[in-house]
């Protein structure tokens, strides 16, 4: 059994499986893109996220798109207590709109969408993450802040937003002022981010769930350097903090070896 985390009244498992790999975003290369388009039918997506509950893993995020919404609500039809941790769309202009779509598909919690806290944080208009909370807060559902700038978060501490929960991205991959690296998704992962974040995870009053703490595979070259990985990010937030990770079960069962890095540093984290 994984050790759990409150998200308003829900239970939700430390390790939280993400949904990007169902759609091939590896944020890697279009040949990892490729590969997990390739592997994940319906059929492969269910079997993994069957694998990921058999693990103590009772959480799956994703933005509310709506194949992945499907995908993941006729995965839950079948009897499975997955629970949904979804984001908002990335636009103020169609806000509404897809949060309304989004509750057609029984999410267990909605987020802001990262990318639409960091624009609205580049235009100076992070004053309107409080009403969209509220937004959310209406559909009487958990509401989080998810950011890839530590500021966003700050302000939503500084100003008593009282979200629910927060996500925080450990990379910044969409700072302004850097030039593109050779990744052919033109992000750039810069291991300075990391402790920044880090710091400002500890700071917050909510439960917070980290993610990207592998870079986006950058930090997979060996399960060594995946255990080490999970052991700092434990080791650097709060108790009753979380993780969200995407996993490719073609070449290895990650549900269970990342469900057992989980376990071994929240151990070493808190002294069990």
């Amino acid at each position: 059994m994984l050790p759990m985390m409150k998200i308003g009244d829900l239970s939700v498992s430390r390790l939280i499986v993400g949904s990007n790999p169902f759609t091939g975003k590896s944020h890697m290369t279009p040949d990892v893109d490729a590969d997990m388009k390739a592997h994940f039918t319906e059929q492969a997506a269910f079997s993994m996220l069957r694998r990921c509950e058999e693990a103590g893993i009772n959480a799956v995020q994703s933005r509310g798109s709506l194949p992945v919404m499907d995908l993941l609500y006729r995965y839950r039809q079948t009897g499975s207590s997955m629970l949904w941790l979804a984001q908002t769309g990335k636009s103020l202009a169609t806000f509404d709109e897809e949060l309304d779509e989004m509750m057609k598909y029984n999410p267990s919690a909605i987020c802001i969408h990262g990318e639409l806290s960091d624009e609205l944080f580049l235009c100076g208009m992070l004053d309107r993450l409080g009403g969209l909370l509220d937004k959310i807060r209406a559909k009487n559902v958990p509401c989080g802040i998810c950011s890839h700038f530590p500021e966003v978060l700050a302000y939503a501490e500084e100003h008593s937003l009282k979200p629910d929960y927060y996500m925080a991205s450990v990379y910044n991959l969409f700072q302004p002022d850097r030039s593109h690296d050779v990744n052919p998704t033109g992000e750039r992962f810069e291991d300075s981010d990391v402790p920044v974040m880090f710091k400002t995870i500890r700071s917050l009053s909510a439960p917070t769930i980290a993610l990207k703490i592998l870079g986006a595979g950058r930090k997979c070259e060996t399960q060594e350097q995946v255990r080490d990985c999970f052991i700092r990010a434990f080791a650097e937030m709060k108790p009753g903090d979380g993780v969200l990770v995407g996993m490719f079960d073609k070449y290895a069962d990650q549900p269970m070896l990342d469900a057992e890095y989980t376990k071994e540093a929240i151990r070493l984290a808190e002294g069990n």
